[in-house]
Parts: structure tokens; C-alpha cells; sequence
């Protein structure tokens, strides 16, 4: 199967890290975020979806709590799909969205850990490493992109960003 030049082998393993970081943020929004301390015995932890989704007075509430969890990984893992698919606009758009949501991600667990989180469980871990992996994979992705457009190897890809004297 011929790939476009925005799937080479390198960036393949970029988008297939992130859609691995995507898919596991999601899994790590289920299981235990933190323990207030304060729950009955069988509950004792929360996750981050049981954090952003109980306690809401409207649907219109639970609509946006839904969407601030999903809505910009869903995006992030369907750049990454595209960039399977060869599409060339594909890496600089995720590496754009990827640094939206990996940033708006690490403010919310920064914000959190200073007003709800005083003991982090596993959750809040992988919430944390499955950032970094989407990014690690974003920007394996933008490097190895930048090689084949300059025909530089992947593995002298700083040479790839720098101008070429004619």
C-alpha cells in the first residue's frame, strides 16, 4: 500500500502513539482520580468522569462537562487518522490541536490539584503520562514530516529545518 509522504514510517509510529495516548487519557478518565477522604467505603475514589459529570444541575451542565472531557481528544484522534490516511495537511494540524489540548489539559489538572485533588490516584497518573505521549507522538509526527519534505533522513531531521543555500 503506497503512503503519502505524511505517513512515512516515522510519522506512522507518531500517529499511532497518539491515537494510543488518545485512547488511553479517555480509559484514565474512569478510573480513580483522587480520594477526598470524605465518601462512604464503597465509592472511596472518584474518577475524573464521575467528577465532571455528577453533582450537575442541567443536562445543558452535563452536555459541557461531557464535551470538556471528549471533545478535544476526539479531535486530536481524528487528525491522527487523517494523518494515517495520508492526508498533507495532517501534521502541522496535529501538532496545532495537540498543543491546544495537551496546554488546556495541564491548566486543568494544575488548576485541580490545588483546589480538589489532595491525593492523586492512578487516574490522575495516566491522565498526565497520556498527555505526554500524545505529544511525544505530535511531535514525532511534525519531525519526521519536516524530513520528507526536505528529503532529509528521519534521523537528521534537525538538518530538515534548517534553510538550504542554492
Amino acid at each position: 500500500m503506497k503512503q503519502g509522504s505524511a505517513a512515512g514510517t516515522a510519522s506512522r509510529r507518531g500517529y499511532l502513539g497518539v491515537l494510543f495516548g488518545s485512547a488511553a487519557f479517555i480509559a484514565s478518565c474512569f478510573i480513580p482520580y483522587y480520594d477526598p477522604g470524605t465518601l462512604p467505603m464503597p465509592l472511596r475514589s472518584l474518577s475524573l468522569f464521575r467528577l465532571m459529570m455528577s453533582f450537575r444541575e442541567s443536562e445543558l451542565a452535563m452536555t459541557g462537562g461531557f464535551l470538556n472531557l471528549f471533545a478535544g481528544v476526539t479531535i486530536v484522534a481524528w487528525v491522527s487518522i487523517a494523518g494515517l490516511r495520508g492526508h498533507r495537511w495532517a501534521p502541522m494540524a496535529l501538532l496545532a490541536v495537540s498543543a491546544a489540548w495537551s496546554l488546556t489539559w495541564i491548566g486543568v489538572l494544575m488548576n485541580l490539584s490545588g483546589f480538589v485533588v489532595r491525593s492523586p490516584l492512578a487516574g490522575y497518573w495516566l491522565i498526565l503520562v497520556s498527555i505526554g505521549v500524545v505529544v511525544t507522538g505530535a511531535i514525532v509526527v511534525w519531525i519526521s514530516s519536516r524530513a520528507n519534505i526536505s528529503g532529509t533522513p528521519p534521523g537528521n531531521a534537525v538538518a530538515a529545518t534548517q534553510p538550504h543555500a542554492r
